[in-house]
């Protein structure tokens, strides 16, 4: 799930992704600044944010709030919308934008629409969702994004899920742990998991007393 996505399903965090890309995405720490107000304002119920607003928080000038809105909306990381409520034209800023060129700036070039990474990963979220009972924390979603972004498979990951919810344990962080002793085993495929299962449940089948021509033998004695 990218990060657009989660904003729009109402996971209202600030990416952590964002604080570490935001130099490839915006021109000055004041235009990043003054573009988080108008992600605080689309993400919560405030109605309006006039820029003498941001200018005394910020401690800047009304002059320098607008020329940072310019900069931003030259970039296409900001865009002037109106909407009608209740009869009346508002007017509002949507930072969703800047989100998108986030999204791109992660999903790796090389791969086709198809086998993008966002879509993997949704598709891990609803199987967790699923599995788990309950909807996923956007950190949970983010560490699930950041295990797949470091090259574990998918269902590897769906695998770990599995053992979590056999075990009755059906939390991120067991899943986590599984993750991570499988990685200190050397075991990065799904066939190497079940290899490793079929060996543990041969190692613990219990071994019989006594072979059939034994207990064929003890049957006899009663008929007789």
């Amino acid at each position: 799930m990218t990060y657009l996505q989660q904003f729009k399903l109402g996971n209202l965090v600030l990416p952590a992704a964002l604080l570490f890309h935001w130099k490839t995405i915006f021109s000055s720490t004041d235009d990043f600044l003054v573009w988080q107000f108008f992600f605080y304002q689309n993400t919560s119920k405030l109605e309006e944010l006039a820029p003498s607003t941001i200018a005394e928080a910020t401690g800047k000038s009304v002059a320098e709030i607008n020329q940072s809105i310019s900069n931003l909306q030259e970039a296409g990381l900001l865009e002037f919308k109106t909407i009608e409520l209740g009869g009346e034209i508002e007017m509002i800023f949507d930072a969703m934008p800047a989100l998108e060129k986030l999204d791109a700036i992660l999903t790796p070039k090389d791969e086709s629409p198809s086998l993008q990474k966002p879509n993997t990963v949704k598709t891990l979220v609803e199987d967790f969702e699923r599995e788990l009972g309950r909807l996923l924390s956007p950190f949970e979603i983010e560490d699930l994004q950041k295990t797949v972004e470091e090259g574990v498979s998918a269902d590897l990951v769906k695998a770990a899920l599995k053992e979590a919810v056999f075990n009755g344990k059906t939390n991120w962080k067991y899943i986590q742990a599984i993750l991570r002793n499988w990685r200190r085993e050397g075991i990065t495929t799904v066939n190497q998991v079940e290899a490793r299962q079929a060996e543990r449940e041969a190692h613990y089948q219990p071994q019989p007393t006594a072979n059939m021509a034994d207990f064929q033998a003890a049957l006899d004695v009663f008929k007789d």
